[in-house]
């Protein structure tokens, strides 16, 4: 059983070369990844409005369309005249402050998870594999020494 063990040890350990195969990127290439796209016009007032409420404010669809003085429905319909969508545009602002406040801020993921106004935990997790392919703990043990 022992040598068992000790053979699945050594067939599953990782070295430097196999992080591409495991699609693991380096944290400036997330860093890259979570740059705020540059945008015009309704999508800049979007991003903008997003950034004041981060942390501290409902970051729903109907609270932006307010804060830019446009209706929900009128948002989204320009949105999409500019090829994207508020969805898209919270998720490109949330990643961004995700890996702040994981790596920079070193909040914990609860808190993390309720300063980017996710329902909760599981689905702040559930997003953060979807962007990075990593869950944020694990993306926090890699990445710790670069704040």
């Amino acid at each position: 059983m022992i040598q068992l063990q000790r053979n699945y040890n050594n067939e599953n350990t990782v070295t430097d070369g196999e992080f591409s195969q495991l699609y693991i990127r380096s944290y400036e290439e997330y860093l890259s990844l979570a740059r705020i796209p540059h945008c015009e016009g309704v999508s800049r007032r979007v991003v903008n409005a997003l950034h004041l409420r981060v942390g501290h404010a409902d970051l729903s669809v109907e609270q932006i369309a307010a804060d830019i003085g446009l209706t929900k429905r009128t948002l989204q319909r320009r949105l999409q005249e500019q090829d994207t969508n508020f969805a898209q545009l919270r998720d490109d602002v949330r990643f961004h402050y995700a890996i702040k406040y994981l790596i920079n801020d070193g909040m914990s993921v609860d808190l993390v998870s309720r300063a980017l106004y996710f329902s909760d935990r599981t689905s702040f997790t559930n997003a953060f594999k979807r962007w990075t392919g990593l869950s944020p703990s694990a993306f926090r043990k890699l990445f710790r020494d670069y704040a």
